[in-house]
C-alpha cells in the first residue's frame, strides 16, 4: 500500500503536493477541532451528575472562576453552552473542509484528465498505430475518475480520521491508559484480521474489475464506432453479448468491494456497544456510584461516536487503495511520457523551417514496428521541386500512403533523410512543417460540427473567416451544394462523422478543409476515390488551377487524376 502511495505522490505535480498539503491542514484541523468537541462534554457531565466535584478538582475550579459563575446550576449552563458552541463550530468547519475537499477532488480529476490527453496528443504518430483509441478514452476519463475516487480521496479520509482516531485514543489514555490501550488493541485486531484475511482477494478482483472496464469501453466503441457493418454483419447480438459479460463482471466486483469494506463496521457496531454495557457494569462492581460513571460513559460513548466511523474508514479506504492498485499501473507508464511530450513541445515551438526550394528524400528505409523484418521502403530517394506537382501510383500495399505520412513528417524513417529544402525533417521541427502543409486523406474525418467549422478544423468557431471558407469551398466544388441543399447553409451540422453527408460530399469538405490554410503544399492521398466521374473531373480542373501555384502530391488510383502532373512515379 505504502508503495503505491509513493508512486502516486511520484505522478502529482508540485502545484498538485501543495494543494494536497493545503487540504491535509484542513482535515487535520476538522479532526482536532472534533476532539475538542468530545473533550468538551466531559467537564459538562461531570458537574451535572456532580456538582460539588467543582470543589475537589483544580481544572473544574479553574474554569469556574474564569466563567464567573455564581453558582452550580449557571456553571452547568456555562459549560453546556460551551460544549454546545463547541461543537457547532465543529459542524460549520467540517462542512468547510468537506466541501474543500470535494473542490480539490473534482478540480483533480480535472487537471489529471486534462493532462493525460494533453500527453496523448503530444505523442508521435507511431504512438497512435500501437495504441487502441477506446483504451485511452478509458484512461482520460474512467481510469482518472477511478485514481480521484479509489485511491486520492481514500488518502485523504485515512489521513484525517487517522487525526481523529489518534487524538481519541489520547484523550483515553489521558484518562485511563488500561481501558484506552485495551480498546485501541481490540480495534487494531479485528480490522487487521479482517483486512489480511480479503487483501488477496481485493487485489484479485481488482484486476478483474480493470480488465472488465477495459473491455466495456472496447466493446462499446467498436459497436457504435462501426454501427453500419455491424447492422449490415447482424453483430448487434454479439456485441451486446460482450458488453454484457464485461458489464456484469463490472458491476459484481464492485458490489464485491463495497461489502467487503463493510464487513467490519457491523461487527466492530456489536462489540462497541456490548463494550460500554461491560464497562458500566465493570464500574458498578468496582462500586464507582452512578456521578462517577456517567461521566465515564458519557465520555467513552462520545469517543466510540467518533472512533468507530474513524476506524471504518480508514478500513475502507485502505480496502480501496488495495482493490485500486491495477489503477496505477495503468496510469503511471502514461503519466511518465509527459517527460518526452514537454521536451518535444519545448522544441517545436521553437523550431524554425522554409520551403522555398524542394523536398528531398534520401536513401530512405522504413518498415513499422511490428513487422520490421518486411520494409516497406528501402533506400528510397526522390526530389520534388516547390510549386511542382508530383502523381504517385502503384498497387495496394506498394507504399503509396507510408511515403506520403513520411513526407507529412507523421512517420520518421529507420534510416535516410528527409530535407525541406536543405534542414532534416525530424520531431524539432515537424510542427512547424504541417503549418505549410495541406492534406486530403482518402476518408475524410468529420466532426460533429458545422460546415464551416469542419472547413475551418481546429479554428475555435468565433475566429473562422467566413469567407476563406465559401472561398476555398467553391475551389472544392462544394459550395453550390451547401448553399442550395443545405437548410442552414455553412451553419449545417454534418453529424457524427458527417453521416449527414455522402462519401462524395465529406470528401470535398476535406478538400476544402486542406486548402482553408492556403497551404505551400498539397498533399491528396487517394483524394477524389470517392467521387463520381464527372464529380472528380470537375475537382481535378478546381486543383489543376492550383498548378504551378503551390506544391503537389497526389496518390490516385486512376491516373485521369494526375495526367496533368509535372512528373508520375509508379512504386
Amino acid at each position: 500500500m505504502f508503495g503505491s502511495l509513493k508512486q502516486l505522490w511520484g505522478i502529482l505535480t508540485p502545484l498538485d503536493k501543495r494543494k494536497i498539503i493545503y487540504v491535509l491542514i484542513l482535515v487535520i484541523g476538522m479532526a482536532l477541532i472534533e476532539s475538542a468537541g468530545v473533550i468538551s462534554i466531559m467537564p459538562f457531565l461531570a458537574v451535572l451528575s456532580n456538582p460539588p466535584v467543582i470543589e475537589t478538582t483544580p481544572i473544574l475550579k479553574k474554569i469556574y472562576e474564569v466563567l464567573g459563575a455564581d453558582n452550580t446550576k449557571q456553571m452547568i449552563v456555562y459549560l453546556g453552552i460551551i460544549s454546545f458552541a463547541v461543537v457547532i463550530f465543529s459542524t460549520i468547519f467540517k462542512i468547510i473542509t468537506q466541501y474543500a475537499v470535494n473542490r480539490f477532488s473534482n478540480l483533480q480529476r480535472h487537471y489529471f484528465s486534462s493532462r493525460l490527453l494533453k500527453i496523448y496528443l503530444n505523442q508521435k504518430y507511431e504512438f497512435y498505430i500501437q495504441n487502441n483509441s477506446s483504451l485511452l478514452i478509458k484512461n482520460v476519463l474512467s481510469e482518472v475518475d477511478q485514481l480521484i475516487g479509489t485511491m486520492i480521496l481514500p488518502t485523504l479520509t485515512m489521513m484525517s480520521y487517522g487525526v481523529v482516531l489518534f487524538a481519541m485514543t489520547g484523550i483515553l489514555l489521558i484518562y485511563d491508559p488500561v481501558i484506552a490501550i485495551g480498546t485501541a488493541g481490540i480495534l487494531g485486531f479485528f480490522y487487521i484480521s479482517i483486512f489480511m484475511l480479503v487483501k488477496r482477494k481485493l487485489s484479485r478482483i481488482g484486476a478483474e474489475f480493470t480488465q472488465a472496464n477495459k473491455e466495456r469501453y472496447q466493446s462499446c466503441q467498436e459497436a457504435l464506432g462501426g454501427i453500419k457493418d455491424v447492422i449490415i454483419n447482424n453483430a448487434k447480438q454479439g456485441y451486446i453479448d460482450q458488453f454484457e459479460k464485461s458489464s456484469r463482471v463490472f458491476a459484481r466486483h464492485i458490489a464485491t468491494r463495497e461489502t467487503l469494506g463493510q464487513i467490519p463496521l457491523n461487527i466492530i457496531e456489536t462489540i462497541g456497544y456490548g463494550s460500554i454495557i461491560g464497562l458500566a457494569i465493570l464500574l458498578v462492581i468496582s462500586g464507582k456510584d452512578v456521578s462517577h460513571i456517567l461521566p465515564v460513559l458519557g465520555l467513552y460513548g462520545f469517543a466510540a461516536y467518533r472512533m468507530l466511523p474513524a476506524a471504518q474508514n480508514i478500513y475502507r479506504s485502505i480496502s480501496q487503495l488495495k482493490f485500486s492498485e491495477q489503477v496505477l499501473k495503468i496510469l503511471i507508464p502514461e503519466f511518465h511520457l509527459e517527460k518526452v511530450s514537454i521536451a518535444s513541445e519545448a522544441i517545436t515551438k521553437n523550431a524554425e523551417l522554409k520551403f522555398e526550394k524542394a523536398i528531398r528524400l534520401e536513401n530512405v528505409s522504413f518498415a513499422y514496428p511490428n513487422r520490421l523484418d518486411k520494409p516497406v521502403l528501402t533506400n528510397f530517394s526522390l526530389e520534388i521541386k516547390k510549386n511542382t506537382s508530383l502523381g504517385i501510383m502503384g498497387k495496394s500495399g506498394s507504399g503509396k500512403s507510408t511515403l506520403m505520412d513520411l513526407m507529412l513528417g507523421l512517420l520518421a524513417p529507420q534510416s535516410g533523410k528527409i530535407y525541406i529544402d536543405d534542414v532534416e525533417l525530424t520531431e524539432k521541427n515537424v510542427e512547424a512543417w504541417c503549418d505549410f502543409v495541406g492534406y486530403v486523406p482518402q476518408f475524410i474525418y468529420l466532426a460533429d460540427k458545422s460546415v464551416a467549422e469542419n472547413i475551418a478544423f481546429g479554428i475555435p468557431k468565433d475566429q473562422i473567416d467566413l469567407e476563406q471558407v465559401k472561398k476555398v469551398a467553391k475551389l472544392a466544388q462544394i459550395d453550390s451544394f451547401i448553399a442550395q441543399n443545405l437548410k442552414n447553409g455553412y451553419a449545417e451540422i454534418v453529424g457524427e462523422r458527417g453521416v449527414m453527408l455522402s462519401g462524395g460530399q465529406r470528401q470535398r469538405i476535406g478538400i476544402a478543409r486542406a486548402l482553408y490554410k492556403n497551404p505551400q503544399i498539397l498533399f491528396m492521398d487517394e483524394a477524389t476515390s470517392a467521387l463520381d466521374i464527372e464529380t472528380e473531373q470537375s475537382v481535378n480542373e478546381a486543383i489543376q488551377v492550383l498548378n504551378g501555384k503551390i506544391t503537389m502530391v497526389i496518390i490516385a488510383h486512376r491516373s485521369s487524376s494526375i495526367e496533368t502532373c509535372n512528373r508520375i512515379i509508379n512504386l
